[in-house]
Protein backbone atom coordinates (compact mmCIF):
# COMPACT_ATOMS: atom_id res chain seq x y z
CA UNK A 1 0.00 0.00 0.00
CA UNK A 2 1.19 3.34 -0.75
CA UNK A 3 2.56 5.66 2.29
CA UNK A 4 -0.09 8.52 3.73
CA UNK A 5 2.10 9.63 6.23
CA UNK A 6 5.93 9.26 6.76
CA UNK A 7 7.73 10.65 9.70
CA UNK A 8 11.54 10.65 8.75
CA UNK A 9 14.41 11.27 11.87
CA UNK A 10 12.11 13.05 13.65
CA UNK A 11 13.51 15.27 16.74
CA UNK A 12 11.98 17.45 19.38
CA UNK A 13 14.46 19.78 21.67
CA UNK A 14 13.19 22.10 24.23
CA UNK A 15 16.23 23.40 25.66
CA UNK A 16 18.55 20.44 26.84
CA UNK A 17 15.70 18.51 26.94
CA UNK A 18 14.79 15.81 24.10
CA UNK A 19 11.12 14.57 23.73
CA UNK A 20 11.82 13.19 20.66
CA UNK A 21 14.97 11.19 19.45
CA UNK A 22 15.10 9.95 15.57
CA UNK A 23 11.54 8.72 14.72
CA UNK A 24 10.87 7.19 11.91
CA UNK A 25 7.12 5.73 10.83
CA UNK A 26 5.99 4.88 7.42
CA UNK A 27 1.68 4.47 7.88
CA UNK A 28 -0.05 2.88 4.51
CA UNK A 29 -2.94 4.11 3.17
CA UNK A 30 -6.31 2.46 5.52
CA UNK A 31 -3.82 1.42 8.36
CA UNK A 32 -4.83 1.10 11.69
CA UNK A 33 -1.69 2.18 13.83
CA UNK A 34 -1.65 2.59 17.92
CA UNK A 35 1.20 3.90 19.55
CA UNK A 36 1.17 3.37 23.44
CA UNK A 37 4.15 4.11 26.23
CA UNK A 38 4.10 5.12 29.48
CA UNK A 39 3.89 8.51 30.67
CA UNK A 40 6.65 10.93 29.33
CA UNK A 41 7.50 8.71 26.17
CA UNK A 42 6.95 11.29 23.99
CA UNK A 43 3.66 10.08 22.37
CA UNK A 44 1.37 13.49 22.15
CA UNK A 45 4.75 15.06 21.11
CA UNK A 46 5.08 13.33 18.02
CA UNK A 47 1.08 14.00 17.45
CA UNK A 48 1.89 17.36 17.82
CA UNK A 49 4.89 17.42 15.44
CA UNK A 50 2.74 15.18 12.77
CA UNK A 51 -0.48 17.58 13.39
CA UNK A 52 1.99 20.62 12.61
CA UNK A 53 1.40 22.11 16.42
CA UNK A 54 4.94 22.03 17.00
CA UNK A 55 7.98 21.83 14.26
CA UNK A 56 10.72 19.43 14.94
CA UNK A 57 14.07 20.43 15.91
CA UNK A 58 15.31 17.76 12.93
CA UNK A 59 13.44 15.50 10.53
CA UNK A 60 10.63 15.81 8.05
CA UNK A 61 7.08 14.92 8.09
CA UNK A 62 5.76 14.20 4.83
CA UNK A 63 1.80 13.72 4.18
CA UNK A 64 0.34 12.20 1.24
CA UNK A 65 3.70 12.92 -1.26
CA UNK A 66 3.81 17.04 0.20
CA UNK A 67 6.63 17.89 2.38
CA UNK A 68 4.85 19.64 5.36
CA UNK A 69 7.34 19.91 8.01
CA UNK A 70 7.20 23.47 8.63
CA UNK A 71 3.99 23.89 7.69
CA UNK A 72 1.52 25.49 10.51
CA UNK A 73 -1.45 22.81 11.20
CA UNK A 74 -3.80 24.97 10.05
CA UNK A 75 -2.69 23.34 6.18
CA UNK A 76 -2.89 19.95 7.48
CA UNK A 77 -6.69 19.18 6.60
CA UNK A 78 -6.49 20.17 3.07
CA UNK A 79 -3.72 17.41 2.93
CA UNK A 80 -6.40 14.75 4.57
CA UNK A 81 -5.50 15.07 7.90
CA UNK A 82 -7.76 15.72 10.83
CA UNK A 83 -7.31 15.06 14.63
CA UNK A 84 -9.14 14.55 17.81
CA UNK A 85 -7.51 15.71 21.28
CA UNK A 86 -7.98 14.49 24.86
CA UNK A 87 -10.40 16.88 25.66
CA UNK A 88 -13.80 17.33 23.58
CA UNK A 89 -13.87 20.46 21.73
CA UNK A 90 -16.73 20.41 21.03
CA UNK A 91 -19.30 24.16 21.52
CA UNK A 92 -21.08 23.12 25.04
CA UNK A 93 -23.94 25.46 24.12
CA UNK A 94 -24.53 24.27 20.86
CA UNK A 95 -26.27 21.08 19.61
CA UNK A 96 -24.84 18.05 17.77
CA UNK A 97 -25.97 19.47 14.57
CA UNK A 98 -24.89 22.73 14.54
CA UNK A 99 -21.40 21.69 15.97
CA UNK A 100 -21.29 19.41 12.73
CA UNK A 101 -22.42 22.19 10.72
CA UNK A 102 -19.51 24.67 12.04
CA UNK A 103 -16.57 21.98 11.06
CA UNK A 104 -18.18 21.38 7.77
CA UNK A 105 -18.39 25.50 7.10
CA UNK A 106 -14.57 25.67 8.53
CA UNK A 107 -13.71 22.85 6.06
CA UNK A 108 -15.01 23.80 3.39
CA UNK A 109 -13.89 27.90 3.73
CA UNK A 110 -17.36 29.52 4.21
CA UNK A 111 -16.75 30.68 7.58
CA UNK A 112 -19.68 33.21 6.89
CA UNK A 113 -22.29 30.64 5.99
CA UNK A 114 -25.24 31.43 7.70
CA UNK A 115 -27.17 28.58 9.67
CA UNK A 116 -30.98 29.95 8.45
CA UNK A 117 -29.99 30.58 4.92
CA UNK A 118 -31.50 28.29 2.63
CA UNK A 119 -28.22 27.99 0.16
CA UNK A 120 -27.10 26.24 3.07
CA UNK A 121 -29.79 23.86 3.75
CA UNK A 122 -28.02 21.12 2.20
CA UNK A 123 -24.46 21.71 4.56
CA UNK A 124 -27.26 20.93 7.43
CA UNK A 125 -28.33 17.92 5.86
CA UNK A 126 -25.11 16.46 5.52
CA UNK A 127 -24.87 17.42 9.36
CA UNK A 128 -27.29 15.00 10.00
CA UNK A 129 -25.38 12.52 7.67
CA UNK A 130 -22.46 13.00 9.44
CA UNK A 131 -24.34 12.54 12.71
CA UNK A 132 -25.56 9.08 11.68
CA UNK A 133 -22.31 8.04 10.84
CA UNK A 134 -20.74 8.56 14.16
CA UNK A 135 -23.90 7.20 15.95
CA UNK A 136 -25.64 9.83 16.82
CA UNK A 137 -28.28 10.33 14.82
CA UNK A 138 -30.82 10.55 18.03
CA UNK A 139 -28.94 12.96 19.70
CA UNK A 140 -28.71 14.88 16.46
CA UNK A 141 -30.65 17.66 18.22
CA UNK A 142 -29.07 17.57 22.00
CA UNK A 143 -27.26 20.10 23.68
CA UNK A 144 -23.54 19.19 23.70
CA UNK A 145 -22.49 20.08 27.09
CA UNK A 146 -25.99 17.51 27.92
CA UNK A 147 -24.13 14.74 26.33
CA UNK A 148 -22.86 11.57 28.19
CA UNK A 149 -18.78 11.73 27.86
CA UNK A 150 -19.11 8.64 25.83
CA UNK A 151 -20.84 10.78 23.29
CA UNK A 152 -18.85 14.28 23.38
CA UNK A 153 -16.26 11.53 21.78
CA UNK A 154 -18.47 10.55 19.20
CA UNK A 155 -18.83 14.36 18.48
CA UNK A 156 -15.38 15.10 18.60
CA UNK A 157 -14.83 12.08 15.75
CA UNK A 158 -18.18 13.29 14.14
CA UNK A 159 -16.82 16.74 13.50
CA UNK A 160 -13.29 15.52 12.65
CA UNK A 161 -15.08 13.14 9.95
CA UNK A 162 -16.58 16.16 8.85
CA UNK A 163 -13.43 17.19 7.47
CA UNK A 164 -13.34 14.19 5.19
CA UNK A 165 -10.28 13.08 6.10
CA UNK A 166 -7.70 10.22 4.69
CA UNK A 167 -6.05 10.12 8.02
CA UNK A 168 -7.47 10.58 11.46
CA UNK A 169 -4.91 11.18 14.16
CA UNK A 170 -6.73 10.24 17.65
CA UNK A 171 -5.35 11.17 21.15
CA UNK A 172 -6.46 8.83 23.40
CA UNK A 173 -10.07 8.91 22.43
CA UNK A 174 -11.29 5.91 25.04
CA UNK A 175 -9.67 8.69 28.11
CA UNK A 176 -11.99 8.78 31.10
CA UNK A 177 -14.75 6.43 29.34
CA UNK A 178 -16.91 3.43 30.75
CA UNK A 179 -16.38 -0.22 30.11
CA UNK A 180 -19.87 0.09 28.27
CA UNK A 181 -18.36 3.43 26.26
CA UNK A 182 -15.10 1.98 25.57
CA UNK A 183 -17.00 -1.00 24.16
CA UNK A 184 -19.26 1.25 21.89
CA UNK A 185 -16.36 3.45 20.76
CA UNK A 186 -14.18 0.46 19.53
CA UNK A 187 -17.55 -0.81 17.60
CA UNK A 188 -17.76 2.67 16.33
CA UNK A 189 -14.06 2.47 15.06
CA UNK A 190 -14.02 -0.90 13.62
CA UNK A 191 -17.22 0.70 11.54
CA UNK A 192 -15.12 3.57 9.62
CA UNK A 193 -14.23 2.80 6.17
CA UNK A 194 -10.84 0.54 5.62
CA UNK A 195 -9.73 3.29 3.18
CA UNK A 196 -9.12 5.49 6.14
CA UNK A 197 -5.90 5.48 8.49
CA UNK A 198 -6.37 5.49 11.70
CA UNK A 199 -3.33 6.37 14.28
CA UNK A 200 -4.00 6.46 17.85
CA UNK A 201 -2.79 7.30 21.30
CA UNK A 202 -4.15 4.82 23.81
CA UNK A 203 -3.43 3.91 27.26
CA UNK A 204 -6.56 1.31 27.21
CA UNK A 205 -4.76 -1.61 25.87
CA UNK A 206 -7.71 -3.21 25.27
CA UNK A 207 -9.09 -0.75 22.73
CA UNK A 208 -4.95 -0.43 21.55
CA UNK A 209 -4.46 -4.24 20.41
CA UNK A 210 -8.72 -4.52 19.22
CA UNK A 211 -8.24 -1.85 16.41
CA UNK A 212 -4.61 -1.76 15.67
CA UNK A 213 -3.13 -3.99 13.05
CA UNK A 214 0.43 -2.76 14.26
CA UNK A 215 1.55 -0.94 17.36
CA UNK A 216 4.49 0.95 18.03
CA UNK A 217 6.22 1.10 21.33
CA UNK A 218 7.67 4.55 23.12
CA UNK A 219 10.13 5.15 26.14
CA UNK A 220 11.61 8.20 26.88
CA UNK A 221 11.07 10.05 23.27
CA UNK A 222 12.29 7.18 20.75
CA UNK A 223 10.60 4.06 19.37
CA UNK A 224 11.50 0.89 21.41
CA UNK A 225 9.43 -1.53 18.98
CA UNK A 226 6.97 -1.95 16.60
CA UNK A 227 4.87 -5.30 15.80
CA UNK A 228 1.70 -7.07 15.75
CA UNK A 229 -0.34 -6.67 19.11
CA UNK A 230 0.26 -9.90 19.73
CA UNK A 231 3.76 -9.71 19.43
CA UNK A 232 3.88 -6.33 21.35
CA UNK A 233 1.50 -8.07 23.98
CA UNK A 234 4.36 -11.07 24.31
CA UNK A 235 7.23 -9.02 24.18
CA UNK A 236 9.25 -9.13 27.26
CA UNK A 237 11.14 -5.33 26.66
CA UNK A 238 7.62 -3.73 27.07
CA UNK A 239 6.24 -5.93 30.14
CA UNK A 240 9.83 -4.31 31.76
CA UNK A 241 8.66 -1.08 30.01
CA UNK A 242 5.41 -0.85 31.53
CA UNK A 243 5.77 -2.64 34.67
CA UNK A 244 9.30 -3.33 35.38
CA UNK A 245 9.46 -6.94 34.84
CA UNK A 246 10.10 -9.13 32.46
CA UNK A 247 6.78 -11.44 31.03
CA UNK A 248 5.99 -14.39 32.83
Amino acid sequence: MASVVQVTGVTVAFGGLRALRGIDLDIAQGERLAIIGPNGAGKTTLFNVIAGDIAPTTGAVVIRGQDCTYRPSRHRPRLGLARTYQKARAFAGLTVRENIYLALAGHRGRHRALWWSPADRAMRDEASDVASRAWLSEQIDVVAGELAHGQRRQLELAMAIATDPDVMLLDEPASGLSRGERERLAELLESFDQQLTLLLIEHDMDVAFRIAQRVVVMADGEQVMAGTPEQVRADPHVHHIYLGTEAA
